[in-house]
């Protein structure tokens, strides 16, 4: 009888052994995972005080006072504005090329076809 407790015993005894070393062994990972997530929290930290610090010197009112104004800046005035048939026809040279069979690698008779469509 004794024997026999005795081997149950073990058997239950090396289960919970195995148990405890595959817990003891996850929880390790994750703590690695977690003191990995920790330092990156860190640095990222790091990096938004260093950008918010360099944003205050760059947009500080002494600062910006220093800068040259451009003179040249206005708004925009409606005689600005073309319209897409009063543009010169850029692709005329690179159509003349599809069109004797001496177009680039990269261009096909098909995109050809599909920027003519466009204008």
């Amino acid at each position: 009888m004794i024997r026999s407790t005795t081997i149950v015993l073990l058997v239950l005894l090396s289960g919970l052994t195995g148990a405890l070393f595959l817990v003891k062994h996850q929880v390790q990972t994750l703590e690695k995972q977690v003191a990995k997530a920790e330092r990156s929290v860190r640095s990222y930290r790091n990096n938004l005080r260093i950008l918010q610090a360099e944003w205050t010197v760059l947009t500080s009112p002494q600062r910006l006072e220093l800068l040259p104004r451009p003179e040249s800046l206005a708004p925009l005035s409606g005689g600005q504005f073309r319209r897409f048939s009063e543009l010169p026809d850029t692709f005329a040279a690179l159509y003349a090329l599809i069109d004797e069979g001496r177009a680039p690698d990269r261009v096909t008779r098909v995109s050809a076809d599909r920027a003519r469509k466009l204008q």
